[in-house]
């Protein structure tokens, strides 16, 4: 292939892929694959000379249809990239040549890895929020924008005529992994990634879909405005966003090219602690006015470079795929993969979700496939290469009945279930794993090696059974690896597990989507197991925190009941829920954080119980309290975000009153 062909077919694939990515928001490749094809094709160029239509002088691509379209006061641009600090320095030197100064101060912060957006706010009025589209015209996405409680609809502080304010919008990970859980559940199609998710929300077209979305968003420049606004630096625009309540990263460092250096570094160590995805951090000259005098070439100014991070993904070899069975019944399709170490983590197995991720992915046994750590936690295959097939490919059988009891299987949108219940020996172990476990009935002794046996040997068929073992006891304390004593304490638990609290016991019901505090809250508000069991839809509506799909779920467990309940209750004698003298905790929802040194956080999540609170695990905007000890993290950050309350350790007695 001569150079002119290589660079024709460059420029016809870049512009592919930049298409996909910024209209259709469904890459195909890797950000690490793309900077590799462009960075060939400007190599290439460089040699026979650009045309005028080269995606390397052109930005994203062309709007998509279904919003209105509005073009930018000031175009948003791309960014060059550097790799390394050798390429680092010929960015500084090309600089300082071109301004003749001895020395620039940089700003350093994060590359976020979201949807590029524009605010414009006229006299202090937020009118438009613009998608980045081709750089030059975006889509308009206003009434979306505004369900994004940190953004302000006005500004007071140093108010031009008109302003526009470019920043990215994201997910947090943990509420991008939560949105999958509960589109999953639904039957939905989950997001792949949390730039995917984030572009899929924010241009939906129901600004009621996208209002129960928890979008986040970091502002991070100027885009155009009016002679009046007086900003003089980088430093000076961010004092511009805080006296506005304008959402903007913490993570930045103003310095020479040495501090800039150490910073850069700083950020990529930081990367698997932060709850949103970054995929490099952004250098820039922090005095606008040698801004102006730098200028830009081609798409990209000449003042800032994005400092790209090494990719945290990499391409392994499919072994098999496999399906395993959960106590719902679900069947979920995973891989089992060449082991591969990404983000200090060592993969061998990868959840395919469903039916639909895998004819999305067209994915065969002994497929090369780029394997990423959603978040940097979540293992996901992103893509198959198809280009490496060599016929050794095999493709996936999909199963008819359960691998677990062969009952036939049933398809239910995307997703395939076993409708077995008990009878199916994986949900009967899986459901077993759940009510046993310390923040359920809290039996000790019963770990995975004596689970297994018991349900294999058939001692254990429903859950009620686990209060009749005692009729087995010859045979357990017979069984290989399994002292006297051991089976001993394992009888003992279970008898002090024969009067849970009603709390406890909603819990360990397994009900779908009922946890620790949904349980709690139903307890405190029926007082006794019969109520809870005979309560209606609109019974179960009134309760704040409990919306549709969970209560058509406790109202379908009772239906159905696949547990047995009438013989669990033969078996057990229910705690009914009574406030505690002390109820001055009523109703409050707190959320603990971070190690303490006279409590641990079960600990406290019991006392606030017993005071009426309701312990969460999850910071939102209905959260009323915060309380945090050493190493709060995210959480901390979070609350502090929406306004939380925040009780730390020398006050909790006091709170607690205790």
């Amino acid at each position: 292939m001569s150079v002119k062909d290589e660079i024709k077919k460059l420029q016809k694939e870049i512009e592919r892929h930049n298409f996909l990515y910024h209209s259709e928001d469904n890459p195909e490749i890797s950000d690490a694959e793309f900077d590799a094809l462009y960075q060939r094709l400007k190599s290439l160029e460089a040699e026979q000379g650009e045309s005028e239509d080269s995606p390397t002088k052109t930005v994203g691509s062309k709007p998509s249809k279904g919003f209105e379209k509005h073009q930018h006061l000031k175009p948003m641009l791309s960014l060059s990239n550097v790799f390394n600090d050798e390429e680092f320095k010929k960015f500084e030197e090309r600089i300082l040549k071109r301004v003749n100064v001895n020395k620039i101060i940089f700003a350093v912060e994060p590359k976020f890895d979201g949807i590029g957006i524009s605010l414009t706010y006229e006299d202090g009025i937020l009118t438009k929020a613009v998608t980045r589209g081709d750089g030059e015209v975006g889509e308009v996405v206003t009434e979306n924008i505004k369900t994004i409680a940190k953004i302000p609809h006005s500004i007071s502080f140093n108010v031009p005529k008109i302003v526009e304010l470019r920043g990215e919008i994201f997910f947090n990970l943990d509420d991008f992994n939560s949105i999958n859980r509960s589109i999953e559940k639904d039957g939905g199609k989950v997001f792949i990634n949390p730039r995917n998710a984030a572009a899929g929300t924010l241009r939906n077209l129901d600004s009621e879909v996208v209002k129960k979305r928890p979008l986040n968003i970091f502002l991070y420049a100027l885009g155009g405005f009016s002679d009046d606004l007086k900003i003089e630096s980088h430093k000076d625009f961010l004092i511009f966003l805080k006296k506005n309540n304008l959402p903007n990263n913490d993570l930045i460092t103003f310095g020479d090219a040495i501090t800039a250096s150490n910073a850069v570094k700083k950020i990529l160590d930081s990367r698997e602690a932060l709850n949103y995805e970054i995929d490099g951090a952004v250098v820039k000259v922090n005095d606008f006015n040698l801004q102006e005098k730098l200028g830009f070439v081609s798409k990209a100014p000449r003042w800032a470079v994005a400092w790209k991070f090494p990719a945290s993904e990499k391409f392994s070899k499919v072994n098999d795929v496999l399906f395993s069975v959960g106590r719902t019944g679900i069947v979920t399709p995973y891989a089992t993969i060449e082991p591969v170490l990404i983000s200090g983590a060592n993969i061998s197995n990868v959840t395919l979700h469903n039916l639909d991720e895998l004819k999305r992915l067209d994915i065969k046994v002994n497929d090369t496939v780029l394997v990423k750590r959603a978040g940097d936690v979540i293992p996901q295959i992103t893509k198959v290469n198809q280009d490496v097939r060599n016929g050794s490919e095999t493709p996936v059988k999909v199963p008819e009945f359960c691998p677990s009891c062969g009952n036939k299987l049933k398809e239910e949108g995307p997703f395939l279930r076993c409708d077995a219940g008990m009878n199916c020996p994986a949900q009967l172990f899986g459901y077993f794993e759940h009510f046993v476990s310390r923040k359920a009935m809290n039996i000790d002794g019963l770990g995975y090696k004596i689970n297994i046996h018991l349900i294999n040997l058939g001692y254990v068929k429903k859950v009620a059974d686990l209060f009749k073992l005692k009729q087995h006891e010859a045979e357990l304390k017979n069984l290989e690896g399994f002292g006297e004593k051991s089976i001993d304490n394992l009888f003992a638990s279970i008898d002090n597990a024969r009067k849970p609290k009603l709390e406890t016991l909603i819990n360990a019901l397994g009900i779908p989507e009922v946890g620790e505090t949904t349980a709690s809250s139903l307890a405190r508000h029926f007082k006794e197991f019969p109520k809870l069991r005979s309560a209606s839809f609109e019974d179960l509506m009134q309760l704040d925190s409990i919306g549709e799909v969970v209560a058509k779920n406790i109202i379908e467990f009772f239906k159905n009941d696949p547990i047995g309940i009438d013989e669990l209750l033969a078996q057990i004698e229910i705690e009914n829920y009574i406030a505690s003298g002390d109820s001055h905790l009523d109703g409050i929802k707190i959320v603990i954080t971070g190690s303490f040194s006279e409590f641990s956080r079960d600990e406290l999540k019991d006392i606030i119980k017993s005071k009426g609170g309701i312990p969460s695990s999850s910071i939102s905007s209905n959260t009323d309290y915060l309380l945090y000890g050493e190493k709060a993290g995210s959480k901390y950050k979070k609350a502090i975000e929406l306004g939380v309350e925040l009780i730390d350790e020398t006050k909790i007695k006091d709170f607690l009153k205790i």
